[in-house]
């Protein structure tokens, strides 16, 4: 076996073999537990109600020329969540490898240092939103691949100047630039890279014919098109985003040129430093969970493959004879290609973080990081084993925070399934024209207004509009979508092409602790008083909760399995949700129905709060010593349910007279605590 590895090379053909083992590594390993995230959502209700056409016409407000992109991918994709990731994984590999075309194009000398950039750039660890596939693959996958493929044409036309290399690196630009506004700045890359291309006498000489290039074999005006024609149409009254000039004060350049400046360091930082070295901390912390233990064994095995294959690798660049040419042009095209990028989401006002969803903005410094890295590198480390092994070990790291990213969004998606299909036990019904409101649900990469897409698929009972929404008062209330809880108040909100209408009096407050199951706020059974961890916000207003809008039966009807696959076991969530539901309609003996169930099959709350619809129903059906105990144990472990539990035995006292006495000696045994006074 050894004999066999050490007789083993890889040829020059392996490569693109290699890169797509490197993707799946890093960004498909768990593809089939995924879902959507984000814009995905709207995107789906649009393709599902609609079809491709209108998903496409929806992006005449926001981007209207990659609206071809997304009706060509979902006219073939529908809306399956594994097929959008499989898809997000295809773009994902072909953008890389026409990086690496690109760099091989520019450098043909250097094919293994074209290789270690493209290898960074497909790993990159800053941009973390792969998995949101369905919008970013569309919307600012495709262009990037483009525009990056029209460098590598620009460069094949230096070298082989034929018209035909002109002409589509010309279309290639023209795609990549008006699709999107993200790459805009980019296009700075282009003329410093065709100065480095060429070979004349003079810097003079070599600057006038760079410029010429630029201008007259037509990219400059290209670029020019592309800029005017984004900047007239995102400050138009037909857009629909984020203004192009937000933090653009037109009336003082020079203020706009130092402030652009001083943001430059800490772009450099973010993008270009912490995005890489944050991934340190994976070897570095201690491993605590299952996960921790499998990031560590991709990476681990990553690094074991990449220095195997590296080394085994036959191909060799130009000997450069101690110079650092390579690695001077890779970090001045590098250092280019980060502020170019920086530019567009910098006149926008928008932050470049490591966070979602701000790290998306980071796909346009990506390029230039790259190269800015392998540049470094190449220049610091004067070995070419050296270099190598510790490129293989930041690629490897990479890999492994991908790995922890996709994880985390696998996570999400559980989340997600668990959130909808609660619903769809406690509320089976809804009425249209509902809006679910709550402070913020324990989801991480889905907002408000995105979860109203799916919320609508579930119940699904109108096409031609939105029939349903969900809010947060954490971002809404106090705006003119929900300037207030109060009822009578109109709420009407257009969501892309379909518009909803709505009423604070056809409001249902929901709630959902990150540790806890769902409530559904039921103003009969639950006080502004007596509801611990509801947000002020919303616990002031716990009698405009109209829950008459929640059916058992109805024309409406829940459906998540249709988008969330098959329902969870029968947990105990599962248990409470179906006892609040048959509280709703005074259906105590289903409740405690539940309840044994749940008990009988070794099932226990996951807070406190939630034993208390059964012990309200043991003590109207005269199980009071079960209640007795029940409250025992609920009130010690939290004394803050001490309010609700006094209402709960005065509700049984006044609805089951027999239980007057043990329901008084209850009453006035809470009554005692600090926390009922």
């Amino acid at each position: 076996m050894w004999t066999w590895l050490q007789s083993l090379h890889f040829s020059k053909k392996t490569i693109p073999w290699a890169f797509a083992l490197v993707t799946i590594l890093t960004y498909g390993l768990l593809a089939p537990w995924l879902g959507f995230y984000w814009d995905d959502w709207v995107f789906v209700w649009l393709l599902n109600h609609h079809g491709p056409v209108e998903l496409a016409r929806s992006f005449l407000p926001y981007d209207p020329l990659v609206s071809p992109f997304f009706l060509f991918s979902s006219s073939i994709l529908g809306t399956h969540p594994l097929a959008w990731q499989i898809f997000g994984l295809v773009v994902r590999l072909l953008v890389s490898l026409a990086a690496l075309w690109t760099f091989n194009q520019i450098w043909p000398r250097y094919s293994r240092k074209a290789l270690w950039v493209a290898l960074l750039f497909l790993v990159y660890p800053g941009y973390g939103q792969q998995w949101v596939a369905f919008t970013h693959a569309n919307q600012e996958w495709i262009s990037f691949g483009f525009f990056i493929l029209s460098l590598g044409l620009t460069a094949r036309s230096l070298r082989s100047p034929q018209k035909k290399w002109t002409v589509s690196a010309l279309l290639a630009q023209f795609i990549g630039l008006a699709t999107t506004e993200y790459f805009l700045g980019m296009e700075f890359l282009r003329p410093v890279m065709i100065w480095l291309m060429l070979d004349e006498p003079s810097q003079g000489k070599r600057l006038i014919n760079t410029l010429k290039i630029w201008v007259l074999h037509g990219y400059f005006f290209i670029w020019l098109l592309a800029g005017i024609g984004q900047y007239l149409f995102h400050n138009s009254k037909y857009y629909g985003g984020h203004s192009f000039a937000g933090g653009f004060d037109e009336k003082d350049l020079v203020r706009f040129g130092f402030t652009f400046l001083r943001d430059l360091i800490p772009t450099l930082r973010v993008a270009a430093f912490e995005a890489w070295t944050r991934t340190f901390n994976l070897i570095t912390s201690p491993l605590l969970s299952l996960t921790d233990w499998l990031t560590l064994a991709v990476i681990f095995l990553a690094l074991l493959s990449l220095v195997f294959y590296l080394h085994r690798l036959q191909i060799q660049d130009e000997q450069n004879h101690g110079k650092d040419s390579w690695a001077i042009q890779a970090i001045v095209l590098g250092l280019v290609g980060i502020v170019g990028g920086r530019i567009p989401s910098f006149l926008a006002g928008l932050p470049l973080q490591l966070r979602f969803d701000w790290d998306r903005l980071l796909i346009s410094v990506l390029f230039g990081v790259s190269l800015l890295t392998a540049g470094l590198i190449d220049f610091l480390f004067k070995d070419d084993c050296r270099k190598e092994i510790f490129i293989s070990l930041i690629i490897a790291l990479a890999i492994g925070m991908q790995f922890q990213q996709s994880n985390s969004f696998r996570r999400d998606w559980e989340n997600q399934k668990s959130f909808f299909w609660q619903l769809a036990w406690r509320a089976p019904a809804l009425k249209p024209g509902t809006a679910l409101v709550t402070d913020e649900l324990p989801l991480q990469y889905e907002a408000d207004l995105q979860l109203s897409a799916p919320l609508n698929l579930v119940y699904e009972p109108d096409a031609s509009k939105f029939s349903y929404v969900l809010l947060y008062t954490k971002n809404r209330l106090g705006g003119t979508l929900l300037p207030e809880l109060s009822p009578g108040l109109p709420m009407t909100y257009r969501y892309r092409t379909v518009k909803f209408d709505g009423n604070t009096s056809d409001m249902v407050i929901i709630h959902q602790p990150g540790d806890g199951c769902l409530r559904v706020v039921d103003p009969q059974y639950t006080s502004k008083n007596a509801f611990p961890g509801l947000p002020d916000n919303l616990a002031q207003y716990v009698d405009n909760s109209n829950i008459s809008l929640v059916e058992r039966n109805g024309d409406n009807m829940a459906v998540p399995a249709r988008y969330f696959g098959a329902g969870p076991a029968q947990n105990w969530c599962y248990y409470f949700e179906k006892a609040e539901l048959a509280r709703q309609f005074g259906d105590w003996e289903e409740v405690l129905m539940n309840y044994e169930t749940a008990s009988s099959a070794g099932l226990t709350a996951r807070q406190p709060a939630e034993n208390l619809v059964f012990i309200e129903a043991l003590a109207r059906l005269g199980k009071t010593d079960k209640a007795s105990r029940l409250t025992r144990d609920v009130i010690s472990q939290d004394h803050k349910l001490c309010k609700a539990l006094v209402e709960i035995w005065q509700r049984a006292q006044a609805a089951s007279p027999e239980i007057q006495a043990q329901a008084v000696k209850q009453i006035a045994d809470l009554s005692v605590l600090p926390e009922c006074k």
